[in-house]
């Protein structure tokens, strides 16, 4: 008993102090900017959207760019911040964009009220898309833009409704003269360098794909179909790379495929891309035959199971939000193209 109440002591301590660390909500704005990464005019568009939603649905969003959570947990600190700001009020109308600079990891609490108009899987991908690329240069005021006008217009769709304020379009900063002096030096460096950079993989880091979209408009998808020509059903990414907190800088993407034929000698025709797509940053996972796909559904269908999980299908450019979609999709995919006895 007298650890018990100990235990509840520091406990309760914890929470205070860990109360006391979250930020203030500005008096008369919806963004705190611990930093002040963002601009002046950034943050006046970020308010008039955010009124601009409100006004249009009802729905709250705001944004916290803090500089340090320590050990904390990215979702706990967001979800005690949107609790502190009040926002959405007791309805739980409210979407909080929270990144932490220090530990390099963002979020987006999702309140209650709001979970019916942007799904957790939907705000990671708008996040990948959006948010992330900005983030990787440093382009901080206009990846949280990006992803809060994405997001806005989303739930004002939901709601049968549309924004009448425009996409923020950054104002282009005139080049200085040292700025052109830098760039013919860097230039010159790199020429300098060229050989011995390819050589020893100086220019490795330039070529890697960081989000969905570069690899979409990259020239794999050609590779691919140009490869494996009418013997590719389809290629998808699937994995640990379509999960929250991953980071492309650190982790390749992985590919996997559904092949007519999976033979070694079939499989051998992409895999003789490998060293080059190591170097771009993707990784080729699996090589399904239209059997394999065919049994899976069998044991699908009879034990009531899902298949696969966290999946992006490369031809179509879409995510299914679940796995009951992501099952019928395969289904479908088997029934128009058949395997061969």
């Amino acid at each position: 008993m007298k650890f018990s109440g100990l235990i509840s002591f520091v406990i309760a301590v914890s929470i205070d102090a860990f109360a006391f660390q979250l930020p203030d909500k500005p008096p008369n704005s919806l963004v705190y900017d611990e930093d002040r990464l963002m601009s002046a005019q950034q943050i006046d568009y970020f308010n008039e959207l955010a009124n601009e939603l409100f006004r249009k649905t009802g729905v709250s969003i705001a944004a916290a760019l803090v500089d340090d959570i320590e050990s904390v947990n990215i979702h706990t600190y967001a979800s005690r911040t949107a609790e502190k700001w009040e926002i959405g009020g007791t309805s739980g109308n409210a979407i909080l964009i929270l990144s932490a600079l220090k530990q390099r990891s963002r979020a987006v609490e999702i309140g209650t009220g709001a979970e019916p108009l942007l799904t957790k899987v939907r705000a990671e991908r708008l996040q990948q898309e959006l948010l992330v690329p900005a983030f990787r240069k440093d382009k901080y005021g206009e990846g949280i833009l990006a992803l809060a006008y994405a997001i806005s217009n989303e739930i004002a769709q939901q709601k049968g409704t549309s924004l009448e304020i425009k996409p923020f379009i950054p104002e282009e900063t005139p080049m200085t003269v040292q700025g052109w002096i830098f760039i013919v030096v860097v230039f010159g460096l790199l020429v300098f360098i060229g050989r011995k950079g390819r050589r020893f993989g100086f220019f490795d880091n330039m070529k890697k794909l960081l989000c969905v979209s570069e690899i979409e408009n990259s020239d794999w998808p050609g590779i691919f179909r140009n490869t494996l020509g009418d013997n590719l059903v389809t290629a998808f990414l699937s994995g640990k790379c379509l999960m929250e907190g991953f980071d492309a800088l650190a982790s390749p993407w992985t590919i996997s495929f559904i092949l007519k034929d999976n033979s070694p000698e079939q499989v051998a025709k992409i895999r003789a891309y490998e060293k080059r797509a190591r170097r771009e940053n993707l990784e080729f996972a699996r090589f399904y035959s239209l059997a394999e796909i065919s049994r899976a559904l069998e044991g699908v269908q009879a034990h009531g199971d899902t298949l696969f999980y966290g999946v992006y299908y490369l031809e179509t450019g879409t995510y299914p939000e679940n796995n009951k979609q992501v099952t019928e999709y395969f289904h479908d995919l088997y029934q128009e193209k058949p395997a061969e006895a």
